[in-house]
């Protein structure tokens, strides 16, 4: 495994934005982990963040001109990551993010930043996927704004699990889309580099809760 992506496993724990219990998610399943990137709220932790994306982006082959990061999440994310482009790698990237309401006064419209058209090369940035829904709520939403050519997604953590039937959230977008989506991680990756690891004075994965994450794969992991 790349360096970056263990630095960036032990910055979802010292963020404390990897957390372990009983949480249920926006699909409705009781999960036994948790990734909350709201927990990413100062300066020096959202360049941190930033810096990953733009580490994994840097290592793909995409042609792209602009970062949209959805409303809420996704727009801190978004920005954070076009600063480290600049910073880390000397690309000056343009960002646009959306409204949860369109505005109808000012300058109106659902979108804020670059100006989104047919000839725009988009990456979508966000924080996880499970079953790809809000994802399909921001292609829906793009089609209907500008309609640009989304060249793939990038997300922190692909969590590895089904979408809407038996195949994986990424699998189906692939397959209904027609757009690649990588991630900075996958669960495979965060599971195997902490089980056991000490942070702190304290072991992060033990045993018991690593049974209980291959438990609820069991069910909804592919």
């Amino acid at each position: 495994m790349q360096q970056y992506k263990k630095d960036f496993i032990e910055f979802l724990v010292r963020s404390k934005v990897l957390k372990f219990g009983d949480f249920i998610l926006k699909s409705g399943r009781k999960c036994p982990y948790f990734l909350n990137f709201g927990d990413v709220h100062s300066g020096g932790a959202i360049a941190e963040l930033g810096k990953y994306y733009a580490q994994c982006l840097n290592g793909l082959s995409l042609d792209y001109n602009v970062l949209f990061g959805p409303a809420y999440k996704g727009i801190p994310i978004s920005v954070a990551t076009s600063i480290a482009l600049f910073k880390e790698f000397g690309g000056d990237v343009d960002y646009s993010y959306n409204r949860k309401e369109a505005k109808d006064h000012g300058e109106g419209g659902l979108l804020v930043g670059a100006k989104i058209n047919a000839d725009s090369r988009v990456v979508i940035l966000d924080d996880v996927m499970t079953a790809g829904t809000a994802l399909r709520e921001s292609l829906t939403l793009l089609s209907t704004v500008g309609d640009p050519h989304v060249v793939a997604v990038l997300i922190a953590c692909d969590r590895m699990e089904k979408g809407h039937g038996d195949k994986s959230a990424v699998s189906e977008v692939k397959e209904d889309f027609g757009i690649d989506v990588y991630s900075i991680v996958n669960l495979d990756e965060v599971t195997s580099y902490l089980h056991g690891l000490e942070l702190d004075g304290e072991v992060v994965l033990d045993d018991e809760k690593l049974a209980r994450i291959t438990e609820y794969r069991k069910e909804f992991g592919v």
